[in-house]
């Protein structure tokens, strides 16, 4: 019995046409549903929906809030208090009474207070300090996660132009695979070309689809990456429209280097709470200084009294005034233990503004070193792709003259794939690195209203 053995060729044609089919068809499902992204409006997505910098925001408004000269102990608390009183007693029925009539009494008391401490040792002035310390650094920290989420939404969105790019290149090479596959199917119909011949291009039609099949899945967990950073569905599709271009040339790292010390987000904040910490040595001073404080008080009370044919009416005023010194004399030493402490934390605060302008230091050093090496990195891979087109422009000719063989063919043109993806690849690298150095200069000044 003769078994019919399926066609190679045919074989071949079904299982691309079905993998495109299917890729195809995922793509076309949320064609409609795509909107066009650039990246000014992906890192505004992402600051308008990030929860940790609603929360930031919502914590410097806190800070904003209690900044006040009354939460600093500066301003007088004024007190007002009011009661009435009505009584009754009948001594009508009472013998043991004097007066052996109802006895009816009316009465309205109406006070005020006031209490001001008019000097603590200059104390309520170095609360204000601390107080507008505490603002900025609130308002430092709701920097910082705005530059991070920033940063970390333009380095997503690139990423995916970078996996479309891959894609582009994969699309490319399949073509070439499929023109050579097509012209030696010719060449095999009219016996130049032998079956081996034929199933390398096939073979490399198929790894190639493969490949292509296998970047669409990371395009769409880029995008998806790019969508948790947005705060939007996962399932959401976007036409891209900001092109991944080379980053501006950068030439002088003494200025860049002085420009990141005097602005990056993560010094400033480290100084602010070395301020802070110098305040709390003034706080602590302050308490060595007598207190000098005014309590004053007004007291009205009206009263009216019946008693039978009996009756009247009283007023009472009361009006005081404490002018009160209090000076601490010795409190077992806590005073002089808080001064201390304080300046043992300003040392601290000292030395942690130095930790942090060495980590940026370093941190600087790193991303100009990566900065600098894709740079040349990305200059050298595109000369190398551009020769590498040429290379595969001559392969196709002495592939046509029989001067080479289609594993020569592959090899080479496996090179331009490869060649272009390092520079895909470089670009990527570059971009990233000119973003990190963006952020740690504190060049961007981004203002964005919450809802």
């Amino acid at each position: 019995m003769r078994m019919i053995m399926p066609n190679p060729l045919i074989s071949l044609r079904s299982i691309l046409i079905l993998l495109l089919f299917v890729s195809f068809s995922s793509q076309e499902s949320s064609l409609f549903s795509q909107e066009t992204l650039r990246l000014e409006d992906a890192v505004t997505r992402s600051l308008q929906n990030n929860l940790g910098i609603r929360l930031a925001r919502q914590q410097a408004e806190i800070s904003a809030i209690g900044n006040a000269w009354g939460a600093a102990g500066a301003l007088p608390q004024i007190g007002l208090s009011a009661s009435g009183s009505n009584a009754v007693s009948d001594q009508s029925q009472n013998p043991t009474s004097f007066i052996q009539e109802k006895l009816e009494s009316e009465s309205i008391n109406v006070g005020g207070q006031l209490n001001w401490v008019l000097f603590d040792g200059f104390g309520m002035f170095a609360n204000k300090r601390a107080l507008d310390r505490l603002q900025e650094q609130a308002e430092g920290q709701a920097a910082l996660v705005i530059e991070q989420t920033a940063s970390a939404t333009m380095q997503a969105y690139n990423n995916v132009l970078v996996q479309l790019a891959l894609r582009d290149v994969l699309s490319a090479a399949m073509g070439v695979s499929r023109a050579r596959l097509d012209w030696m199917e010719v060449r095999q119909a009219t016996g130049a070309a032998s079956t081996f011949d034929r199933l390398q291009f096939a073979n490399a039609l198929l790894t190639d689809s493969l490949a292509w099949l296998q970047q669409n899945a990371s395009i769409e967990q880029s995008t998806n990456a790019l969508n948790r950073l947005m705060g939007e569905l996962a399932e959401s599709q976007w036409k891209f429209t900001t092109a991944l271009n080379a980053p501006k040339s950068r030439n002088d790292f003494g200025e860049l280097r002085s420009e990141v010390f005097s602005n990056a987000t993560v010094i400033q904040n480290a100084l602010i709470a070395q301020e802070l910490a110098g305040v709390g040595v003034q706080q602590a001073r302050a308490r060595l200084s007598p207190n000098v404080s005014l309590n004053a008080s007004q007291n009205e009370q009206s009263s009216r009294f019946e008693a039978g044919d009996l009756s009247g009416d009283g007023v009472t005023k009361n009006l005081s005034a404490n002018l009160a010194v209090n000076f601490n004399l010795f409190n077992g030493g806590a005073t002089r233990r808080a001064i201390q402490q304080a300046k043992v934390q300003v040392a601290m605060a000292e030395m942690q503004a130095e930790d942090q302008r060495r980590e940026v230091d370093r941190l600087l050093q790193d991303a100009w070193s990566r900065w600098s090496s894709a740079e040349q990195t990305h200059l050298i891979s595109m000369q190398l792709t551009e020769n590498s087109r040429r290379s595969l422009e001559i392969a196709q000719e002495r592939l046509a003259s029989g001067a080479i063989n289609s594993l020569d063919f592959r090899e080479i043109q496996m090179q331009v794939i490869n060649l272009q993806q390092q520079q895909l690849q470089a670009l990527n690298a570059w971009q990233s690195a000119d973003i990190e150095l963006q952020r740690l200069s504190g060049v961007w000044t981004i203002e964005t209203q919450l809802p």
